[in-house]
């Protein structure tokens, strides 16, 4: 849940908060279910569409295969 964080995740977290904070303030449920929403997908990196948003998983070098040298014959 708390892994792989990025600008955009923060983002929504930060939006998300200040979204739920101004809602509960002036007393707009709108703003706060908006504001929900946001802190639901930076808390759970959530995008817009479940996870089809969600920036991939880095890969790591060391656990791929080594590349084969490829051998090139000239035609003439």
């Amino acid at each position: 849940m708390f892994t792989s964080w990025n600008g955009i995740r923060i983002i929504r977290l930060v939006l998300g908060g200040a979204g739920v904070f101004q809602g509960i303030s002036t007393y707009n449920n709108i703003l706060t279910a908006v504001g929900v929403l946001l802190l639901i997908q930076g808390i759970f990196n959530a995008g817009c569409c479940g996870t089809a948003c969600a920036p991939a998983p880095r890969n790591n070098v060391s656990s791929q295969k080594p590349m084969e040298e490829i051998q090139f014959e000239e035609i003439k």
